[in-house]
C-alpha cells in the first residue's frame, strides 16, 4: 500500500508539472502574441501619422524619417538628424538637418535625381518655424540641389562642405 501510494503520489507530481509547463508555454505565446499585435498597430500608427522629434537628434524617429524621405540608408557617417513635418492642411512641409559625407550626399543626389539650381531666386519655400538645428543664414549662402513637379511637390537639398551639414527640404503645392 505504501508503494502504491508512493506510486500515486510521484504520477500527481509529474501531472502536476507537466500542466505547468503547459501553463508556462501558453503564457509565454500570449506575450508573443500581444507583442506582435503592439509591434503591429505601431507600425500602423507611423504609416499614418508619422512621428518627427524636432527637439532631439538621432531619435528612432528621425532615422526611420532620414531612410524614407531621403531613400538611401543610414549610414555610419550620418550623425545628429532631427527632423520636423507638418501635415495640418492641404499642404505638407518636411524639414531634416544632419551631419554626414560627401559620399552619402552624392548618393541622395543620385537617387533622387535631383539637380543644381541655376536661379539665385530659387531657395525653397519660407515658412515662420524656427528651429536651432535649420540655420536659415547659412542655407542662404548656399546652392541647392532641387527636384520637383510643378504645382505638386519640391525637395530641396543644401550642404555645407567645411560643417558636413545637410539641410532637407520637402513641401507639397
Amino acid at each position: 500500500m505504501t508503494i502504491a501510494f508512493l506510486i500515486t503520489l510521484f504520477s500527481c507530481d509529474r501531472l502536476k508539472r507537466k500542466g505547468h509547463d503547459v501553463v508556462d508555454k501558453t503564457q509565454e505565446k500570449i506575450s508573443e502574441t500581444k507583442q506582435k499585435i503592439v509591434d503591429k498597430k505601431d507600425q500602423l500608427v507611423d504609416k499614418a501619422f508619422p512621428t518627427y522629434d524636432n527637439g532631439k537628434p538621432d531619435t528612432e524617429n528621425n532615422k526611420k524619417r532620414f531612410k524614407e524621405h531621403l531613400q538611401v540608408d543610414l549610414t555610419d557617417d550620418v550623425k545628429n538628424i532631427y527632423a520636423y513635418g507638418d501635415f495640418l492642411g492641404a499642404d505638407y512641409k518636411v524639414l531634416i538637418s544632419f551631419s554626414c559625407d560627401k559620399s552619402t550626399i552624392n548618393k541622395i543626389i543620385s537617387t533622387k535625381k535631383m539637380q543644381m539650381t541655376t536661379s539665385k531666386d530659387d531657395d525653397g519655400l519660407f515658412f515662420l518655424d524656427e528651429f536651432k538645428w535649420w540655420d536659415k543664414d547659412k542655407i542662404e549662402l548656399l546652392e541647392p540641389y532641387k527636384v520637383g513637379k510643378e504645382a505638386e511637390y519640391w525637395q530641396y537639398l543644401w550642404y555645407d562642405k567645411k560643417s558636413k551639414t545637410a539641410f532637407y527640404e520637402e513641401y507639397s503645392l
